[in-house]
């Protein structure tokens, strides 16, 4: 463990306090941990998946989970699933293969994003089986899940069972998904995902479904007019074909069946507690931009450096702003979707191994944040759900087109 202590500056005191990790097992036995089958006692689980086991992920990713655990302690259950052969934490040890794809579970799966969509396969299958917090390993995370959403969730007397980011209109991000054991949205969400993959090996094949063609006017003018300024580089139906969990996800949000059927549109009005990503996930971007070298330098510049330097300044106050008024900073990859390489992409390389916490950097300071500088905002920016257009609800079965 370290010692390491960086001060709070005066100007930040009043929206930090200094805490104590909550496990203070070294990085190395808490990933060792991580690689053991251990029962589940509640729903108070944090899942996320790597294919090919915790010890083999990328080191900032390790260090992303390792801090979900020091923030934490025995509060929580950090489980990392895999698809490693006899590992204890192999996905089809935790989920039925009956509720995945054939294409995942006989290990058919192609294309460029088989990691992406198998995380997106159990994602829904473990919070309906377990309930929990499902967490990207990208995911640098700033607050306690108690204070993000589960205090109101696990509360008899809060309407809400579900919550996640807004991106804009019913765009979730589903980086993020939290919900309780047995949630219906939740397992209607997964068995709509898994209905779009059937017969499928790529997601290639998902957006040429007649059950999202409720989203054929979809264009990129709605993300950047929320704030999203990333530069793709592919059109707006292979990026939906990419994002397929999130489109089922909208269609319930837009499904009345009849016949006192699911009312996915009440649902979403009335259960899910929502918070606005950017400001919450991805406030990096609103202050850098959205080329990842431009992230990448906030975590390397050196606390050291020239402070009247624009570089300095850029760092400091992104660092600072994650730490005071951010649930967790999503650091993505956009492999293949953006022109622009992203912040993700630069860290895997062999050549920046440990660059996102060097000492003396900004990166250092994120990563002792996030643990032992605990925020005093009361809440963060929650969202009221943007509600579809009547005349747009679908009024039809969940599989019918």
């Amino acid at each position: 463990m370290t010692t390491l202590h960086i001060p709070i500056p005066e100007g930040y005191r009043s929206q930090l306090r200094y805490v104590a990790s909550k496990d203070k097992n070294t990085d190395a036995e808490i990933l060792n941990a991580l690689t053991k089958h251990v029962p589940i006692t509640s729903e108070k689980n944090i899942w996320t998946y790597w294919h090919s086991g915790v010890t083999s992920m990328p080191s900032w990713c390790q260090r992303n989970v390792i801090n979900w655990a020091r923030l934490h302690g025995s509060d929580w259950t950090v489980r990392v699933l895999d698809t490693a052969p006899d590992s204890p934490n192999h996905a089809l040890k935790w989920i039925d293969p009956a509720v995945l794809p054939e294409a995942f579970v006989n290990g058919t799966m192609t294309g460029p994003y088989v990691g992406p969509h198998s995380a997106d396969f159990l994602r829904g299958a473990a919070l309906f089986a377990y309930g929990g917090v499902w967490m990207d390993v990208g995911n640098i995370l700033f607050r306690n899940l108690d204070k993000v959403c589960w205090d109101q969730l696990a509360d008899d007397n809060s309407p809400y069972t579900i919550s996640t980011p807004l991106m804009f209109e019913q765009y979730m991000a589903n980086h993020f998904v939290a919900a309780r054991k047995g949630d219906i949205f939740i397992q209607k969400w997964h068995e709509l995902f898994i209905h779009l993959w059937k017969g499928q090996t790529d997601y290639s094949g998902v957006i040429k479904s007649p059950l999202v063609a409720f989203l054929q006017n979809f264009n990129y003018a709605a993300v950047e007019a929320k704030g999203f300024k990333w530069d793709y580089k592919v059109d707006e139906q292979t990026i939906l074909g990419y994002v397929g969990q999130v489109v089922a996800w909208i269609r319930l949000t837009w499904l009345k069946e009849p016949n006192g059927g699911f009312d996915g549109v009440d649902y979403w009005a009335k259960k899910v507690l929502l918070f606005d990503a950017l400001p919450e996930d991805w406030a990096a971007e609103t202050i850098v931009g959205y080329k990842g070298e431009d992230l990448f330098k906030v975590f390397t510049t050196k606390r050291t450096a020239d402070s009247n330097s624009e570089e300095y300044k850029l760092a400091e106050k992104t660092a600072w702003r994650l730490l005071t008024q951010s649930t967790l900073q999503k650091i993505t990859h956009g492999k293949n979707i953006t022109h622009s390489v992203h912040c993700g992409t630069l860290f895997d390389q062999l050549e920046n191994e440990g660059k996102d916490s060097e000492p003396g950097t900004f990166g250092e300071l994120i990563r002792y944040g996030s643990v032992h500088l605990e925020q005093t905002r009361e809440s963060i920016v929650y969202v009221d759900p943007v509600m579809v257009d009547p005349d747009l609800v679908l009024h039809k079965g969940i599989y019918e087109p």
